[in-house]
C-alpha cells in the first residue's frame, strides 16, 4: 500500500517537474525523466538494494532463512526510502523553479554622430 502511495506520489511530481521545465524554458522532457529516475532510483531500487545487502551479510554470518525474514526492518527502510524520494523530488522541484539567468547579449553599436549623411 505504501509503494502504490509513492508510486503515485512520483507520477504526480514528474508531472510538475514537466510542467514547471516547459514554463521555465528548460528540456521539459529530460527534466521529467531526471525527476522519474531519481524517485524511482530511490524509492524502489535502493530499498530493494539495502533488503538484499542485509540479507546477504545475515546469510553469509550464518543466520537462518526465518530469522533474517523476521529480524529485517522492512517497514522501516521503506518509508525512510520514500520520506528521502520525496524530499528528493522537492528539491529537483525547487530547482526548476528557480529563473535562469539571463544570456548575456551583445551591446548594439552606439548611434551614428552625423545623422546627416546625404547633405
Amino acid at each position: 500500500m505504501i509503494n502504490i502511495l509513492g508510486f503515485v506520489i512520483l507520477i504526480v511530481v514528474t508531472i510538475f517537474a514537466y510542467k514547471t521545465a516547459k514554463d521555465y524554458e528548460r528540456s521539459a522532457i529530460v527534466w521529467a525523466l531526471i525527476t522519474f529516475a531519481v524517485g524511482f532510483g530511490i524509492q524502489i531500487i535502493l530499498p530493494a538494494f539495502i533488503l538484499f545487502i542485509i540479507a546477504l551479510i545475515a546469510t553469509v554470518a550464518g543466520s537462518s532463512t526465518q530469522k533474517i525474514q523476521d529480524d529485517i526492518p522492512i517497514f522501516t527502510i521503506v518509508i525512510v526510502c520514500l520520506v528521502l524520494s520525496i524530499a528528493a523530488c522537492i528539491l529537483i522541484l525547487r530547482h526548476l523553479a528557480t529563473i535562469p539567468e539571463e544570456k548575456p547579449f551583445d551591446v548594439p553599436p552606439s548611434p551614428p554622430t552625423d545623422f546627416n549623411q546625404n547633405g
